[in-house]
């Protein structure tokens, strides 16, 4: 009997553990930043007040792949890729040394999350917390020097750290669409011709997509 209660238990607990896939579009906006540019040859200069454009939904656009497991409402893990862009627009000193500064394969987060849904009516909220790797490829021309060729993928470089906060929305349906609000931050050293740029990265996230279960 006790082996039997036991084999219950476990099935009851598989049960209740899902697996979930969700897929979104999305829009960003970019916090001003100050870069450090170390160049070889040239003393290091921070381009001051560096402002970036996304054009999420120009080429291929922006966006996100987040895969689950645990509990459709309760504690979940997850494993997430955000796809962002940066296109340098302006800057509010030594703009000059970029000709272009663009990170176009991808700004791309790579994070483990911990998220709990909640029940709220109909709906479900969930609040997730994020960490992990920075994976980048800029295309830039800096001082007249080029680095990075757009769509080639051995221009893919490990770039830093980030982490993001969300609050998502989800209708619980049998596909299930959802609305999602996220902040990241990231420190991030890009690769330049003879040398790197860094600084930190703040961006708003708003996301739609479809999710599975």
């Amino acid at each position: 009997m006790r082996g039997c209660f036991a084999l219950l238990v476990l099935l009851g607990n598989a049960v209740a553990q899902s697996l979930g896939l969700q897929i979104s579009l999305g829009l960003t906006s970019n916090a001003p930043t100050d870069l450090r540019v170390v160049q070889q040859g040239y003393p290091s200069t921070v381009v001051e007040g560096v402002r970036f454009e996304g054009r999420d939904l120009e080429g291929f656009p922006y966006y996100t792949v987040r895969l689950w497991y645990g509990e459709r409402v309760g504690l979940r893990y997850e494993l997430e890729l955000i796809h962002q862009k940066l296109y340098f627009a302006a800057a509010e000193r030594n703009g000059g040394i970029f000709e272009q500064f663009n990170v176009t394969d991808g700004f791309n987060y790579v994070l483990f999350n911990l998220a709990y849904a909640l029940e709220a009516g109909p709906l479900r909220v969930v609040p997730r917390v994020g960490l992990g790797a920075l994976v980048v490829h800029p295309e830039t021309m800096v001082r007249g020097q080029g680095w990075g060729v757009d769509g080639d993928p051995r221009w893919y470089h490990l770039g830093g750290l980030g982490g993001q906060w969300a609050v998502g929305l989800e209708a619980p349906w049998v596909v299930t669409p959802g609305l999602e609000g996220k902040l990241t931050i990231g420190y991030s050293r890009l690769n330049i011709a003879g040398g790197y740029a860094e600084g930190w990265f703040r961006s708003l996230h708003g996301t739609f997509g479809l999710g599975w279960p």
